[in-house]
């Protein structure tokens, strides 16, 4: 992040941990690793399916569970007992009642890819994952309760005492559900064990972790990061992201496959176009099909640099609205990811010899 607080001093200003997770370019080195990294015995199958060659651009389209970005407003992991464990349905409902793990592994309905971002991201930022999550729709879990009319916000409230929300009606669409498995396994302790929120296409916030309650209220509840006057509606804006070649690195002459991924929030991709001089033209990249309509989208393109010397490359998105990223203003620069997530094109200084 050139401008504004880098991801590191953001963390420590507004007091979110991380953890298990480096910065720059250690994580990509961990997560979009090279074709050397491959032949490794020791990975879950299901992580190696996700792991690809897209013509040349190597990239574990599924991010491993201990490589999956961690972020949590307190430093606590709790300690939760699946056995002891109750999901709690309240509010404005006439049929208040709780579930155990069991029965809400029981409910399953949905296996679905789904990338999540923080809103501390910065631009080429490192918080950012892909994961397979199975859980059930969490409008069978509000329907169960018989809901009254009047409902504003479905509140969620976590084990650590996090809270947030989402309107009443985006919690009845077929898209937000409760997650227990990460990437064929029970959700680990610090990505919410035993149960979480996944809100496809919003900031990770608004997928809280170690849920413990659910209740629907007739008024604009606000969340924990919301009272400090971060975004309600949190909507990711349409990113992309170079991480071949990284920052700094020397490209040889004559031909290179640059590789990334891009995310349109709950919009998809439709097009990505990387730049080789610092913007001035701009070309297509090719896309390959994401796992799913809420997974990030992997973008080669086949470089052919014939003279020596430095580069600026650049990048960016275009959604299925034909919404295509926005470059960042003096502003957005100044005041870094608050309060709606970073904006900005991503783009990295290569030398070619």
């Amino acid at each position: 992040m050139k401008d504004g607080l880098n991801r590191r001093e953001f963390f420590k200003t507004i007091g979110v941990g991380t953890i298990g997770l480096g910065f720059g370019i250690s994580v990509f080195d961990g997560v979009y690793q090279y074709a050397e990294a491959l032949t490794q015995t020791d990975k879950h199958d299901l992580l190696m399916k996700g792991t690809v060659n897209f013509k040349g651009y190597v990239a574990k389209e599924i991010t491993p569970n201990d490589e999956f970005y961690v972020t949590s407003y307190s430093s606590e992991v709790p300690n939760v007992s699946p056995e002891k464990f109750r999901l709690k349905v309240e509010g404005l409902v006439g049929k208040p009642y709780a579930l155990t793990l069991k029965e809400i592994e029981e409910m399953k309905d949905r296996d679905e890819f789904v990338t999540l971002e923080c809103i501390g991201n910065p631009i080429g930022g490192d918080a950012v994952s892909n994961a397979l999550w199975d859980g059930v729709t969490l409008r069978k879990i509000i329907e169960r309760a018989a809901p009254r009319k009047g409902i504003v916000k479905t509140a969620f409230f976590a084990e650590d005492g996090y809270s947030d929300s989402i309107p009443y009606p985006l919690s009845l669409s077929d898209d937000v559900f409760l997650a227990f498995r990460m990437n064929g396994v029970s959700l680990p302790a610090v990505h919410g064990f035993p149960l979480r929120v996944v809100v496809p296409g919003i900031y990770g916030m608004k997928s809280v972790k170690w849920l413990s309650k659910i209740e629907l209220v007739n008024y604009d509840f606000r969340g924990y990061w919301e009272k400090k006057g971060w975004s309600d509606e949190a909507v990711i804006p349409v990113r992309s992201q170079i991480l071949m070649p990284m920052n700094g690195r020397t490209v040889p002459a004559g031909h290179y496959v640059m590789g990334g991924i891009a995310f349109g929030g709950r919009y998809g991709i439709s097009k990505v176009q990387v730049s080789l001089d610092n913007g001035d033209t701009w070309r297509d990249a090719e896309l390959k099909p994401p796992l799913s309509k809420w997974a990030w989208t992997l973008w080669r393109y086949d470089w052919k640099p014939s003279e020596a010397g430095e580069h600026t490359l650049k990048v960016r998105g275009f959604d299925r609205r034909g919404k295509v990223q926005e470059s960042a203003s003096l502003f957005a620069r100044i005041i870094g990811t608050y309060p709606n997530g970073a904006k900005g094109i991503d783009s990295v200084d290569v030398e070619v010899r």
